[in-house]
């Protein structure tokens, strides 16, 4: 998991927890990736790996930058700009996992095309967990990366899931960044680490990843048409929204540490994110028209008093009943069409 430098820097960090350094392996459906028909899509597939060939992040991530902190932080603030580090880090580690296996199975299954992708994505990944991981070098902490990648659980996903739920992590990440970089620019005062001035490049990785995952989608027809579509849409919209609401807004810290509001900032990535969906998936949820912000609320809320009551039995139990009941109300809400359908 960790080395040993790792685990003494965990001791005087205690935010730096075995689950937190332990990234999750994805896997999936390779016999079924590799019978992907890129066909269809011969013209996007052409661009899209000549724009990953060109590399134009090439020279973006200077080894010399450095990465230190411009400026001192409280106790608790330290705590929340370094826990932000090692989830981001540990996430980008675990989607170079997942790409470069996909390419060395899909090269194993004689798709080379498909493979090189894949491979392009995973040198992405690779360099932004190795430049989060200086940024954490920078405060002290190592975080031993390939000794991580040999110690790892597995879970496996079907392959529409993996395409849905990675187009959605790239999508939302992109806008999470690019906001970031945006209201920082606009407050350069709040912008206390050099490692922010690296955003606005390093989210168009993302925004390309995206992209790719888009086009194997539509490389699927099922998968973004019919009542299949439809429900696979709503769940995964659904699913990496609540996710990215309980991380913001109840892990608030670091964006309140930007000058940002973490309920504001949430809701705008979500929208965001909701309406470039729109050009990949045949639903996207009425953010606007609908209860699904204040829904929310209520479930940031419940979240917060569930993990107050950890002594409190009875307690738990009712807020686990009204934890459910606001997420079945949540996952209900109306959605819109998009027009979307597969090219």
């Amino acid at each position: 998991m960790t080395t040993a430098p790792a685990t003494a820097a965990a001791g005087s960090a205690p935010h730096l927890r075995e689950d937190l350094l332990t990234p999750r392996f994805y896997t999936t459906e390779i016999g079924k990736a590799a019978r992907t028909d890129l066909d269809p899509q011969r013209a996007s597939f052409e661009a899209m790996l000549q724009e990953m060939e060109t590399d134009y992040n090439r020279d973006h991530f200077d080894r010399r930058a450095g990465l230190g902190r411009l400026s001192s932080l409280s106790e608790t603030e330290q705590t929340a700009y370094e826990s932000y580090l090692v989830r981001s880090c540990v996430s980008e580690f675990s989607g170079f996992l997942l790409f470069k296996e996909l390419s060395r199975q899909l090269q194993r299954a004689q798709r080379p095309e498909l493979s090189r992708l894949f491979s392009l994505m995973a040198r992405d990944e690779a360099r932004h967990a190795g430049f989060l991981n200086r940024a954490l070098v920078a405060e002290g902490i190592e975080i031993d990366l390939p000794a991580m990648g040999g110690k790892r659980p597995i879970t496996w996903f079907p392959l529409n899931w993996v395409l849905y739920s990675v187009y959605l992590s790239e999508k939302i990440g992109y806008w999470r960044y690019i906001l970031i970089d945006r209201h920082l620019k606009l407050h350069p005062e709040n912008s206390f680490a050099p490692l922010f001035d690296f955003f606005e490049p390093w989210c168009q990785d993302e925004n390309r990843h995206g992209d790719i995952f888009n086009m194997l989608i539509r490389c699927w027809p099922g998968l973004n048409s019919g009542w299949h579509g439809r429900l696979l849409s709503r769940f995964f919209l659904w699913s990496v929204f609540l996710t990215h609401s309980l991380t913001v807004c109840e892990r608030g810290d670091f964006y309140q540490l930007l000058g940002l509001d973490p309920n504001q900032f949430d809701a705008e990535v979500m929208r965001q994110t909701n309406r470039t969906a729109r050009r990949a998936f045949p639903v996207v949820f009425d953010l606007e028209e609908s209860a699904f912000l204040a829904l929310r609320d209520r479930l940031v809320t419940t979240f917060r008093e569930l993990r107050q009551a950890r002594n409190r039995p009875l307690r738990r139990l009712v807020l686990q009943g009204r934890f459910a009941t606001l997420l079945l109300r949540q996952f209900c809400q109306p959605m819109v069409a998009t027009g979307s359908a597969p090219a």
